[in-house]
């Protein structure tokens, strides 16, 4: 959605460049001959992906996790029964091994635990230990905080409009899965 004067929106960057901006450039001077645009969109929202992990991390260190142990605390707090490391990793869209590592670092904080139960003993259930449950229910308030900071640079029909598009590219990349 535009505003109705840009030029009198402070948050409108259309008169200066970023870094995809800068990528594409160099690339149009490379390779004149390649079509760069879908860096404008893909490229800028992995950056800002990017961006949100590494400032996440900053954020989420006084709570003595980082983003990945997060979202795996999060899907734990959020499910009735205990997980499977294939649950989160379906969940969390990322790999088993990369499950591993954040279980390994979590077992250490006494946030979570890995067991085998129920009658296939060869399954491992993970789970939330009360340490756990305590440390996401005190993070995820000031995660969200932080979350809304950063949002908070598009009015509330700018939020709605990116959430709608992105809704769908999400639809088709997971249709695509």
């Amino acid at each position: 959605m535009q505003h109705p004067n840009p030029q009198s929106d402070p948050r409108d960057s259309r008169d200066s460049s970023d870094s995809i901006d800068d990528l594409r450039a160099a690339w149009a001077a490379t390779r004149p001959d390649l079509d760069t645009s879908p860096a404008a969109t893909i490229g800028r929202i992995l950056r800002s992906s990017r961006h949100l992990t590494i400032l996440s991390d900053e954020k989420l260190e006084k709570f003595g996790m980082s983003r990945g142990e997060f979202d795996v605390l999060s899907a734990l707090r959020r499910s009735a029964t205990a997980l499977t490391p294939t649950d989160l990793a379906r969940q969390l869209v990322t790999s088993n091994a990369s499950i591993t590592k954040r279980m390994v670092q979590l077992e250490k904080l006494g946030f979570a635990v890995r067991s085998r139960g129920g009658a296939d003993r060869r399954v491992v259930q993970v789970s939330l230990t009360d340490a756990g449950r305590a440390s996401i229910d005190e993070a995820l308030p000031a995660q969200l905080d932080f979350e809304r900071s950063v949002e908070a640079v598009l009015v509330p029909a700018d939020r709605a409009e990116l959430q709608r598009i992105l809704r769908i590219l999400l639809g088709e990349l997971e249709s695509r899965a």
